[in-house]
């Protein structure tokens, strides 16, 4: 009896200290709410995208999310152009990504695959990542050379 009322007492004490998974995701997606969220367009589509222009709204990005609603995406903002790479690590969600310019103009676009820890790198220096449902930028036929035609660059907050 002793021995179960030791057990019964250091689950409680794990239970206590550690949050569950679900309090964890909870507290992650009330974080990513907190995020700017801009109109987009390029080419013949639109979506509403979070803005991730700080150094830890950019390192969660989407992580620990189960969906994603369409036409809804998150940009990464960048103070300059470099090499960008990104991957996968606790984003559950499939993601395509275009890397952009500092004109905003397509330099590559990229399926992910949800949880893959190996990194996609842009394939020139970059100021912007955009994600997206995987396959939307297919679906809306957007390709390299594309622009987004309305950024109002006062709405996008300068990267941190």
């Amino acid at each position: 009896m002793r021995y179960l009322l030791q057990l019964l007492i250091s689950l409680s004490i794990v239970n206590f200290i550690s949050p569950s998974t679900v309090e964890a995701q909870v507290i992650r997606q009330d974080q990513a709410q907190s995020l700017k969220q801009i109109p987009l367009r390029i080419g013949n589509a639109s979506l509403i995208a979070e803005v991730a222009d700080t150094y830890h709204s950019r390192q969660i990005g989407l992580m620990h999310r189960h969906f994603m609603p369409d036409n809804h995406g998150m940009l990464f903002v960048f103070a300059n152009p470099q090499p960008l790479c990104f991957w996968m690590r606790n984003t559950h969600i499939p993601l395509s990504i275009a890397y952009l310019d500092e004109h905003a103009k397509v330099i590559d676009i990229f399926d992910m695959q949800p949880l893959d820890e190996n990194s996609i790198c842009s394939t020139k220096p970059a100021q912007f990542a955009l994600e997206v449902n995987q396959g939307w930028f297919k679906r809306h036929q957007i390709k390299q050379g594309d622009a987004i035609q309305r950024i109002e660059w006062s709405d996008i907050p300068k990267a941190q």
